[in-house]
């Protein structure tokens, strides 16, 4: 009996822990700076280092997936698939 309290105890407090962290820290966490190395499209061996804070990365990614999103658009618009 002990232990079914014991463990129903822990399966109630586990929400507790698991908090949002984001909510504490989030306008400090959007400024840490992160570097990562970028290979050029056509090289193997150059790159280069790029460093930009953790929002400014995800307005990049954002950026570079309604490019592509836009393209594929663009390449269904002028070849459209034969229907039937």
């Amino acid at each position: 009996m002990r232990l079914a309290t014991a463990m129903l105890l822990i399966v109630l407090s586990t929400p507790a822990f698991a908090a949002n962290p984001k909510s504490q820290g989030d306008n400090k966490d959007d400024n840490r700076v992160i570097c990562r190395r970028e290979v050029p499209i056509g090289s193997l061996i150059a790159s280069r280092k790029v460093c930009l804070t953790k929002s400014q990365w995800e307005e990049r990614s954002t950026r570079g997936n309604e490019e592509a999103r836009k393209q594929m658009e663009d390449n269904a618009a002028r070849n459209p698939t034969p229907s039937g």
